[in-house]
């Protein structure tokens, strides 16, 4: 005892002559409780510090002059106290999560990896030592980074939620991924087809609105022969090969055998080096550059040949196979009228 006048938690007041609390000196401290008599003696000397820290099984959460001890459990499930705080003793059910005591969770089924994985976490750990259990009058000494430790089926569990969350939240932004991929292709092929269709139905009513100075550098740089109106009776080239009765029938009656149209597609269509193709015979045919190169891109979806064909068929319904093979010989292209010639003679179409 530092003072032989006042009982422990008071200190002796000279000038009012009797013992004061400590607390009307110093304020209450959490994890502290006050030295005996404030650490001040009966002369008014300061002998000691006015507070220390709680002893390891006592606590001060800053309502008591002196440390509280702290209270056992007879659960297996508590958090132990610190310096601040007493022991939390979890109910029946109940396990240590975080520094909480939550409800425990019923088992869940895991796939295949997680259990593999849940498998070797849990045999680590059972081959570790348990931690031992505290007395009634003995707690877990507690730093202020230590987390309160987890028994073999808490951290198998752990491990095992983790991994489930984790499974479903990356199966789930695949789904939405591929179906937000799927909806963005239907949606881009969908518009393309539609604004497809809208330029030839435009090229083949001659609403082709192409400014004068793209025709002039059209001009300036392609100089294709635009073939005017051929007459049924002044044939010439490797038109010879045709029988007449093919040479006068509609030009339409080519889209209609699809046989000599695939062959046609299949020779004229692609791109080759020194070799005319469906490019040259739609310029023949009075197509702008901008609406040839327009096909060609969409040539995924339609064939230029089919689109050049029907859209002269549309514009010239007169025409006849004659005029084609004639346009055909025109860009050296004997090869697609020997095609033409496949043509059946007898029927009508």
């Amino acid at each position: 005892m530092t003072s032989e006048k006042c009982t422990d938690g008071n200190f002796w007041d000279s000038i009012q002559h009797n013992c004061q609390p400590c607390e009307t000196k110093y304020s209450i401290q959490a994890g502290s409780e006050f030295t005996e008599n404030c650490g001040w003696s009966d002369e008014q000397h300061q002998v000691d510090v006015s507070h220390t820290t709680c002893r390891d099984g006592t606590f001060n959460d800053g309502y008591h002059i002196k440390c509280q001890n702290c209270r056992s459990c007879l659960t297996t499930q508590f958090i132990a106290c610190s310096t601040t705080t007493d022991t939390i003793c979890c109910k029946q059910g109940e396990q240590v999560f975080s520094g909480k005591c939550i409800t425990q969770l019923l088992p869940t089924t895991v796939i295949t990896t997680v259990m593999r994985k849940t498998s070797t976490i849990t045999d680590s750990v059972s081959n570790s030592s348990r931690p031992a259990s505290p007395t009634p009058h003995q707690s877990l000494p507690q730093t202020p980074s230590q987390k309160p430790s987890l028994t073999p089926s808490q951290t198998s569990f752990q491990n095992s939620s983790s991994a489930i969350d984790l499974t479903g939240i990356y199966v789930f932004l695949g789904i939405l991924s591929t179906l937000t991929l799927l909806c963005l292709f239907l949606v881009i092929k969908r518009r393309r087809t539609k604004h497809f269709n809208q330029e030839f139905q435009q090229c083949c009513n001659g609403a082709d609105q192409e400014s004068p100075s793209k025709k002039e550098r059209y001009e300036q740089t392609i100089s294709y022969n635009i073939i005017k109106e051929i007459d049924n009776d002044h044939m010439t080239g490797s038109a010879y090969l045709l029988a007449p009765e093919v040479q006068g029938k509609p030009l339409k009656t080519v889209l209609n055998n699809l046989d000599v149209l695939e062959e046609l597609v299949l020779v004229l269509d692609p791109d080759i080096s020194g070799a005319k193709n469906t490019r040259h015979l739609a310029a023949q045919c009075s197509f702008s550059f901008a609406w040839i190169n327009y096909a060609y891109s969409m040539k995924d979806h339609k064939s230029p040949l089919v689109a050049v064909l029907e859209g002269v068929v549309t514009k010239n319904p007169d025409w006849t196979v004659g005029h084609l093979a004639e346009l055909l010989t025109t860009i050296g292209r004997n090869d697609a009228v020997e095609i033409l010639a496949k043509l059946p003679a007898g029927v009508e179409e």
